[in-house]
């Protein structure tokens, strides 16, 4: 077995547990009635569309996916907190 191959097989087995897990959040978020945990939901949702596009870019081999995925974390960051601020109605 060559590396390239144990990557591939590698992948293949986080992408699929990758999208397991977002169906299991997209599935969760749909049955919630409560807006916090829609809220923590949709930033898991966001974490796993990142971490789907790292497993391409692993494949891509492109410096750009990688630089896009760098970007996405920064604004992860301010969708959280943006989301907490819509929750709480702006009171600190």
């Amino acid at each position: 077995m060559t590396p390239q191959e144990f990557l591939n097989i590698i992948m293949i087995i986080v992408t699929v547990i990758v999208v397991a897990a977002l169906l299991m959040v997209l599935w969760r978020a749909v049955t919630t009635h409560n807006d916090a945990r829609r809220a923590v939901l949709s930033d898991a949702i966001f974490l796993c569309m990142a971490a789907l596009f790292m497993c391409y870019g692993i494949y891509d081999r492109s410096a750009v996916t990688f630089e896009v995925a760098v970007y996405a974390g920064f604004f992860g960051a301010l969708s959280t907190a943006a989301y907490a601020r819509i929750i709480s109605r702006g009171r600190r």
